[in-house]
């Protein structure tokens, strides 16, 4: 007798990058083996009836804040959030304490989050010493992570101490990195640009509240006009290294970035990529001004952001989730340059995009390419996960388009107790969350279990 699927989903609609179409899918042992028509013989059923069937989703920046940081966010609570959005795959991030830079402190983080995933993820290695970089990669990093920056009044998320602003040591990680065929994902910054301009024009003048801050930010003197600077020498160094870079935080740079990308990635043949801050295209200045310090940034340029998409300067797309307590930023309401700064969205992100294709922006199928197939091809994950192909993962994120949400604090699993989307609305959200074959998410509640995500290892510790 023939064994059954240990699962058939059927009756949805499948969406790729360059297509969609109705069929059925077939797994057994966590891995697709079949795409078409009807599968009779399954333990288990899903309708998908009206649905619409994605690849398994990424949420390519989250910070986890683990360890170190666990009173903000954990393992368990942030990949539940990310879970219940509707989200497959997390890569998470390396501000930590102590931070993943090093061979130990890599190997501590593995073992202590192992037990805690809800989903599957990847993990960064901290580049902060070239000498490192080679046991970092064959130990399983996805890529290195590099803060080319510090905050302009030393407050966490911008460890001192992982700021690499000498472009002599930089250079050298991307050497170091080059040599493992990894990618080098990099926040960049000009701070002392930063430091002196913010302080000269808003806080030497007592103009330190949150919406002075967002002032600032919309100037281009937080998060602005440093970012691209520091892109500009990144971008050379990066080209004369060989590296493969990866842009961070694109969108909340000025549109200055987008054009040395254009150009680094059209004019010159450079292997660069960029990853689009949703941010920036979402946020309103009505929500900013409700939140205030829950959130660091603000859609005062929205469009240009959606010309990255068209023009193929941004690979992936991405709602960053950074969170901190309610109770540490509140006080950003008088002082938002003395708090840390962030904002959520691990669980919120597919209904934003979701909303976003409602609303014309964008389509299912950018969707498929800009949240899954791309940051997989780009990690070298492909085709493991990011497709809906026999023998890859079977990973899917299933949607309802018609569905409403509202984002409250009373539903967010994330430990940070409120979310920088209160009170707003997205139409479009997952029904199914499905991770190798299992549903560990379904209909807004978490029914996985903890520790069945697994760590995916970068391409150096495969190879």
């Amino acid at each position: 007798m023939t064994r059954p699927y240990d699962l058939v989903i059927e009756n949805g609609r499948l969406h790729t990058p360059s297509s969609s179409y109705q069929a059925d899918i077939a797994i057994l042992d966590g891995k697709i083996a079949g795409i078409g028509a009807h599968f009779p013989m399954a333990e288990k059923r899903i309708d998908a009836k009206g649905l619409d069937i994605l690849p398994g989703l990424w949420h390519v920046h989250c910070h986890f804040r683990e360890p170190g940081h666990t009173y903000k966010e954990d393992f368990a609570s942030g990949s539940s959030a990310a879970a219940v959005g509707g989200v497959t795959m997390c890569i998470d991030m390396t501000n930590n304490t102590p931070h993943p830079t090093s061979l130990e402190t890599f190997e501590e983080k593995k073992e202590l989050v192992a037990p805690k995933a809800y989903v599957d993820y990847a993990l960064y290695g901290g580049g902060l010493y070239p000498r490192t970089v080679e046991a970092l990669a064959k130990a399983g990093a996805l890529g290195i992570k590099i803060f080319n920056t510090r905050h302009i009044k030393e407050v966490y998320p911008y460890i001192t101490e992982l700021g690499v602003l000498d472009h002599g040591i930089l250079y050298e990680l991307y050497e170091a990195t080059r040599d493992q065929g990894l990618v080098a994902s990099v926040h960049h910054d000009d701070p002392e640009w930063c430091k002196r301009i913010t302080f000269r024009d808003f806080i030497d003048k007592g103009r330190t509240d949150a919406r002075s801050y967002h002032d600032s930010f919309a100037k281009g003197y937080m998060y602005g006009h440093g970012m691209v600077a520091g892109l500009a020498a990144s971008l050379y160094y990066a080209k004369l290294a060989g590296v493969k870079l990866h842009v961070l935080h694109l969108g909340v740079m000025p549109e200055g970035a987008n054009e040395m990308i254009h150009h680094a990635k059209f004019d010159l043949g450079q292997d660069v990529s960029a990853e689009l801050e949703l941010g920036t295209m979402f946020m309103t200045r009505e929500q900013m001004e409700k939140v205030g310090p829950a959130t660091y940034n603000w859609g005062y340029a929205p469009e240009s952001g959606w010309k990255t998409i068209e023009n193929g300067v941004a690979d992936f797309i991405v709602l960053e989730h950074a969170p901190h307590t309610y109770d540490e930023v509140q006080p950003g309401w008088q002082d938002m340059f003395s708090i840390p700064l962030g904002m959520t969205g691990a669980q919120e992100f597919v209904p934003m995009m979701l909303n976003a294709v409602n609303e014309g922006r964008l389509t299912l199928n950018q969707v498929a390419r800009l949240a899954a197939e791309a940051p997989a091809r780009r990690f070298g994950i492909f085709p493991r996960k990011g497709v809906t192909q026999i023998g890859s993962d079977a990973d899917f994120s299933i949607v309802d388009m018609t569905r409403e949400v509202v984002f409250t604090k009373a539903d967010m699993l994330s430990k940070a107790g409120h979310t920088s989307w209160e009170g707003m609305r997205a139409k479009g959200a997952a029904t199914h969350t499905i991770v190798r074959g299992k549903v560990v998410a379904q209909d807004g509640k978490l029914v996985g279990d903890r520790g069945y995500g697994r760590f995916v290892p970068g391409t150096a510790a495969r190879a």
